[in-house]
């Protein structure tokens, strides 16, 4: 009888386990996949991937994939960074 409930509870694991959502890997998707994907989705909650080089220097490029509204936040969080590494100094 043990063995029958173990092993009832194995494969109730186990389909569990499968049936578990994994992680959406974006930069692997091709492009028709991500119109697919943004197809039903807000603006704001769409996905943008820009290709881009790992490092200066380095020919590897590297796709980063991110939410129009993560791109949005990134770009302002850099202006901030340009515009506070800019004050004070002269424009001449």
């Amino acid at each position: 009888m043990i063995k029958k409930s173990s092993n009832f509870y194995f494969v109730a694991f186990a389909v569990f386990v499968s049936c578990a959502q994994q992680p959406v890997r974006f930069q692997s998707m091709s492009e028709s996949e991500l119109l697919t994907y943004n197809r039903d989705k807000p603006v704001m909650d769409q996905i943008y991937c820009e290709e881009g080089k790992v490092r200066t220097g380095s020919r590897i490029r590297r796709r980063e994939c991110r939410s129009v509204r993560d791109w949005v936040e990134h770009n302002f969080r850099t202006q901030q960074i340009i515009q506070t590494m800019s004050v004070g100094r002269p424009y001449n």
